[in-house]
């Protein structure tokens, strides 16, 4: 049975009309919604409409105007490397043009005078170069020269890498070569890491691993490591103070890894490894300091303190790395090298020559015991044995060290005044500075060189550009221009007068270099311009979303702008109808 309500006929309360009131209420808020709607084209005008909507949205817009303002900073790094790459693209006709010059010069036909000219010609193209690079700039900023450093870079750090990179590795490389005979094998990298050990003795020191290499015992895994609290902090070229210049101290350590990857340093006693490590450099102050006494009634250094030597040998067989041993290592293996040079052959050179030869290695003949017995074979030493040659040092140390020359500015190093009647090396010119050639591949017998350590940049470079290329906080890319003038490019070192060969060298490395940062800023260019095509196909599918959650669908919403109308009219008449059906209530009365 169906239920019925039955409602009792009143005046107080018209229900009807206050039925009504609300269909009109809600019909009117209705179409207010649509008109608001359908005026500002949007679905969401306020909070109200869609709460989670509007957060959604909100989040698209910030991807879509970061994504657009990034498409707009990709254009201007863009445009920074299309100015850079026409700067470069005029330094490679310079270069061009000295190398055709350079070939012209090789030529014998040429004069004294025609080379000359051939010269000024070059000298002005090579200011050229410098000119164009050192006025180059995007927007204040000049592209191939180095800029202030960023805060976070430790300028003492900074300094050590870049001189480092710009001439002491690859002069003290030349140097031991020269000296040596010993060049790495090209097939290791060698790491460069700072320590803030405050407590070492220590200004530097090269490590290794000692695992085989080609069952040849050679190290591998090479690290040299920079004491920032000891090592000497000074002015370029030479760093440090006199005489403990900062580059003496890294061709000392130099020795040690070039010796690493050529021999079999286990089989090598210390006081050898580190006298041979102090003859690159020379060790004159040293021993000066460490092992004779000033004779104040003379004013010449003679009185020997004979007990460094006649009794106290124990830097043959116990190192305590004291300036002590230092300096008496280094004046034994110059008496060694003396003994080979008086014997007619090359010092200690044919030592190297015989410990780094591979027959040798792999036959287990690693030690300078068998090295002094094959040099004596052939009649090119004294002793046959190690053990002979220290009883010989000890006994003759004493008158040794007072046959050498103290008093004047030569080091001591091999193949300088004071050892092989070579030229005057001081402190100061002993690592040779004058021909600085800024390279990140600064050892030829590397294959490659890596600073593992915070608080430095590479030291080519000129300026880095953090580029925001996307709309989150971590899409950045790094944009780099490395620097660029004569220096860099060696060409301060090219001397087409006399060395018009070596000239043609000089600018093939140089062109190669320029390659290399156009090669690269070409490569970043397409990266960039791939990254454009990127965002903005995110920028367009971020505002499709968007556009579904905050746009009006017009349609839907002039339909819903009808249907109210027609509820509001509806809702009027029928409140006039339950306005006037009280009437009828009155007839109950009459």
């Amino acid at each position: 049975m169906d239920s019925i309500t039955f409602m009792a006929l009143s005046v107080n309360t018209n229900i009807g009309s206050l039925f009504g009131q609300r269909m009109l209420n809600k019909a009117t808020n209705h179409q207010s919604v649509a008109m608001e709607r359908l005026s500002s084209g949007l679905r969401i005008n306020s909070a109200r409409d869609d709460a989670a909507g509007l957060s959604i949205s909100n989040g698209f817009t910030s991807q879509i105007r970061g994504t657009n303002q990034a498409i707009r900073n990709i254009n201007d790094g863009i445009s920074a490397i299309q100015t850079s790459d026409g700067v470069l693209g005029s330094v490679v006709n310079n270069l061009q043009r000295i190398r055709e010059l350079s070939v012209q010069a090789a030529n014998s036909t040429n004069s004294a005078s025609d080379k000359k000219a051939i010269a000024a010609e070059v000298d002005v193209l090579i200011k050229e170069i410098d000119f164009v690079t050192s006025t180059t700039a995007f927007n204040g900023k000049n592209l191939f020269e180095r800029g202030d450093l960023p805060a976070w870079v430790d300028e003492e750090r900074q300094f050590n890498v870049d001189q480092m990179f710009g001439n002491w590795l690859a002069e003290s490389e030349r140097m031991i070569e020269s000296a040596y005979g010993l060049k790495a094998d090209g097939k290791e990298n060698l790491s460069i890491v700072f320590d803030d050990d405050p407590n070492s003795e220590f200004a530097a020191t090269v490590s290794y691993n000692a695992a085989n290499d080609d069952s040849l015992s050679r190290a591998t895994q090479q690290t040299l490591t920079l004491f920032t609290k000891a090592f000497p902090i000074g002015k370029a070229p030479d760093g440090g103070s006199t005489p403990n210049f900062s580059d003496r101290t890294i061709a000392h350590e130099m020795v040690h890894a070039v010796m690493g990857r050529t021999m079999d340093m286990d089989s090598l006693e210390t006081w050898f490894k580190e006298g041979a490590a102090e003859l690159i450099h020379g060790a004159d102050e040293n021993v000066l300091n460490q092992l004779i006494a000033e004779d104040d009634t003379t004013s010449h250094f003679s009185a020997v303190d004979r007990n460094n030597y006649a009794t106290d040998n124990t830097f043959f067989s116990a190192w305590d790395s004291t300036g002590k041993h230092y300096s008496q290592g280094y004046v034994a293996v110059r008496f060694l090298h003396d003994d080979i040079v008086a014997n007619g052959g090359d010092g200690l050179k044919d030592v190297m020559s015989f410990l780094s030869d591979e027959d040798n290695l792999a036959g287990g003949l690693t030690s300078l015991n068998d090295a002094l017995a094959q040099l004596n074979t052939d009649g090119l030493t004294s002793y046959a044995t190690d053990a002979a040659f220290k009883i010989a040092f000890t006994a003759g140390a004493d008158n040794y060290i007072q046959t050498l020359n103290l008093s004047n500015e030569d080091t001591g190093a091999i193949g300088g005044l004071d050892v092989d009647g070579g030229v005057e090396k001081t402190a100061e010119s002993v690592v040779d500075n004058s021909n600085i050639f800024l390279s990140t591949d600064p050892l030829e017998g590397y294959n490659n060189v890596t600073v593992d350590s915070s608080g430095v940049v590479n030291p080519l470079l000129a300026n880095l550009y953090n580029m925001k290329v996307g709309s989150e906080s971590d899409h950045n890319l790094e944009l780099s221009f490395f620097r660029v003038d004569s220096n860099v490019l060696g060409l301060n070192q090219l001397d087409i007068e006399t060395d018009a060969t070596g000239a043609i060298n000089l600018v093939d490395r140089a062109l190669g270099y320029i390659s290399d940062q156009r090669a690269n800023l070409g490569a970043i260019a397409n990266r960039l311009a791939s990254t454009i095509t990127v965002n903005e196909s995110v920028s367009q599918l971020a505002s499709i979303s968007r556009s579904r959650i905050t746009d009006a669908d017009f349609a839907a919403e002039t339909s819903q702008l009808s249907k109210q109308q027609i509820l509001q009219q509806s809702s009027s008449a029928m409140i006039s109808q339950a306005n006037s059906s009280i009437s009828s209530v009155l007839s109950l009365l009459s």
